[in-house]
């Protein structure tokens, strides 16, 4: 049985010593947890008070058969087409819309009447119906080079994060972006007022995220980590923050890979972002150098998740197993990697990637941007750690407004059961692992509640506001995450 530190840290800070008749020391029980109503996930131990017979594993994004959706069909995407940028799903206008890396040529081409020199780098705009067939309309406000109609929307970014916030009382601002040396507003996502921010971030060679979180801006930059042993500067995440998105604070390094990563020859290439529920969820995507003399760019390149609770502090998610693949022999057999977030649409979690047939430090060559999806509160299982054993987690004391527990399991060919504890570890009389029963919900989830004789009772009709821990015993099958909602409230 494991204790997490939290639980650990909580129970050592509030010793309280107070001086009863007897004259020995009493020690104050563990605060509960106040937890809302989106989908508690099982990715962090943060809820968790003890975990037996169970492992994390970790859930694969499956490949959309259409991939690869966005493809190198215009001449300034030649060199480069990454999805160094995002991907939205409007649901008031039903557009998926995209923001993506294009580039043409390298830098330092001398001016030519033939061929004027362009910006290396820049932000190219497109949009769907499906997510799946993608056109390229030509909202370029100005010719590009020889280019007199294309969809190039902002020039000079190395990538681009859009982060809509179609509340902002300002119109002109009801898009956000950040990437390479700017961060700008537009009013649609097209027209950009943008602004340089290096004084803040530095070089920033990678693509840029940007997240809202609990009122302030957090941009996930490239990061500069001086070793003297390394022949080259050492990649590794930077953050940046803002109140207002227009004052940035200076760049620090908040992550770095460590030596069971394999440091230094693996280093971070790059982090992206997305708010899910009560946590930050990120797909870090690492750059496995070949160990051989003076290397800093040769390598491969996988996947994996991080999650944090304040966008500071990170921790690795499933013993830091492989979220997105590379296929070998396939369009994106030598590396893959993610955009700058991910969205949930009709309970499915969308993650657009690029995928290229070359690795790191071989050139750029031939690219493309696919999409993969899981379902929702699908990323990490927990699992019983043998068949004939069932794996058991206990939360911490909770406390909570909503009056329905939901699970998000898959249970068909296994078993689970819950029951609710009071403060002194004891099962609450009508709601033991006896009496619980699953009540499919939809195809991802079940409503949990407890049968006596003919009646059924929710987790609502436990007294209202009492904390409680929950029991979770699981033989076979998957859980993923659990929720206590009203039966009202959207999943």
């Amino acid at each position: 049985m494991i204790m997490t530190h939290r639980a650990m840290d909580i129970a050592c800070c509030l010793v309280v010593l107070t001086t009863l008749w007897s004259g020995a020391p009493a020690m104050a029980q563990t605060p509960p947890i106040a937890i809302s109503d989106h989908p508690q996930l099982f990715l962090d131990d943060y809820l968790v008070q003890s975990m037996t017979h169970l492992r994390r594993t970790m859930e694969q994004p499956a490949k959309d058969p259409a991939n690869p959706v966005i493809v190198q069909d215009q001449p300034w995407e030649a060199r480069v087409i990454e999805i160094y940028g995002t991907v939205l799903y409007e649901p008031d206008r039903n557009l998926f819309r995209c923001w993506y890396l294009g580039s043409e040529q390298k830098d330092g081409i001398p001016d030519n009447p033939q061929h004027p020199r362009t910006a290396e780098y820049f932000t190219c705009y497109a949009e769907s119906p499906d997510g799946l067939r993608w056109t390229k309309p030509s909202v370029g406000t100005k010719p590009f080079g020889t280019h007199s109609q294309h969809n190039i929307v902002i020039e000079g970014t190395h990538g681009f994060c859009v982060l809509p916030e179609p509340a902002d009382p300002d119109p002109n601002r009801r898009y956000k972006g950040v990437g390479g040396a700017l961060f700008g507003v537009s009013p649609d996502g097209v027209h950009w007022e943008t602004r340089d921010w290096r004084p803040a971030v530095g070089k920033n060679d990678t693509g840029s995220c940007v997240v809202r979180w609990k009122d302030e801006y957090l941009a996930y930059v490239r990061a500069q980590i001086a070793d003297p042993e390394w022949p080259g500067v050492m990649r590794g995440v930077g953050l940046s923050v803002s109140r207002d998105f227009d004052t940035w604070t200076k760049k620090e390094t908040i992550f770095a890979t460590d030596k069971e990563d394999g440091y230094p020859w693996v280093q971070p290439y790059g982090i992206s972002v997305t708010a899910y529920g009560d946590v930050l969820i990120g797909i870090l995507w690492l750059l496995h150098l070949d160990q051989t003399p003076r290397n800093n760019s040769l390598g491969d390149q996988d996947t994996q998740l991080v999650v944090s609770r304040d966008g500071r502090t990170w921790q690795r998610v499933a013993d830091r197993q492989v979220f997105l693949k590379a296929t070998p022999g396939a369009w994106d057999g030598a590396r893959v990697f993610p955009g700058t977030t991910m969205f949930v649409k009709d309970d499915s979690v969308y993650l657009y990637y690029t995928g290229a047939a070359s690795r790191h430090g071989e050139g750029f060559g031939k690219m493309a941007i696919g999409l993969a999806t899981l379902p929702a509160g699908r990323f990490v299982a927990l699992q019983a750690e043998k068949a004939d054993i069932p794996g058991i987690l206990q939360t911490l004391p909770l406390t909570f407004e909503g009056t329905d527990l939901i699970v998000n399991a898959d249970v068909a060919d296994g078993d689970l059961r819950v029951e609710l504890l009071e403060a002194n570890g004891s099962v609450l009389a009508g709601f033991s692992r006896e009496q619980c029963r699953l009540l499919p919900v939809d195809p991802l989830r079940y409503r949990v509640v407890w049968q006596t004789d003919k009646t059924f009772m929710s987790i609502g009709d436990a007294e209202k506001g009492r904390p409680l821990s929950l029991r979770f015993i699981l033989h076979r099958g998957k859980l993923f995450a659990f929720q206590v909602r009203s039966p009202e409230s959207s999943k």
